[in-house]
């Protein structure tokens, strides 16, 4: 071993010092470079799958409320048809009590219009009667030439009234 040192030509001392200057460099390295970068990088690796998990959350999360949302949807349609149907059916109704309505109005104007009318054709025949009893007076007079008393004259009407009748 000793040919092996001379032919390298290698000094055993500063071998040595090489050794213990690169033992130094190495510990100084752990220290100060090596040991940080592992708490940054396992802080780092720890912190992304945090986020990885609260991606997985999330996803999860936006899954459930779109079905939820899909659901609140549903609900909405079935409950907007109830209404849709309910405000048919009252229209519906309402329609109908309106048509009851005006028929009883139309009923009840036209039951009026009869009355009215009857009672407009009493009065017509109240006077057409007195008109005829006044003509069948005037042509008595004419065809006697002389008026004839009130009562001969009342019951000339009368007859003549009763042969319009």
């Amino acid at each position: 071993m000793d040919e092996l040192i001379k032919t390298f030509h290698i000094d055993w001392k500063l071998l040595v010092a090489q050794i213990v200057n690169f033992a130094i460099v190495f510990w100084v390295l752990y220290k100060f470079a090596l040991k940080p970068l592992m708490k940054t990088m396992d802080k780092r690796s720890k912190d992304i799958e945090k986020s990885l998990e609260d991606a997985k959350k999330i996803e999860s999360n936006l899954l459930m409320s779109d079905q939820e949302r899909e659901e609140k949807i549903k609900i909405a349609k079935k409950e907007a048809s109830a209404i849709i149907e309910s405000a048919r059916g009252q229209g519906q109704k309402q329609a109908e009590e309106m048509v009851e309505k005006a028929k009883e109005e139309v009923k009840t104007v036209i039951t009026d219009a009869k009355s009215q009318i009857n009672n407009e054709k009493q009065i017509m025949l109240k006077e057409v009667k007195q008109e005829v009893g006044d003509l069948v007076v005037k042509t008595t007079k004419k065809v006697l030439g002389e008026a004839v008393d009130g009562k001969v004259d009342s019951e000339l009407i009368k007859k003549s009234l009763d042969k319009i009748n």
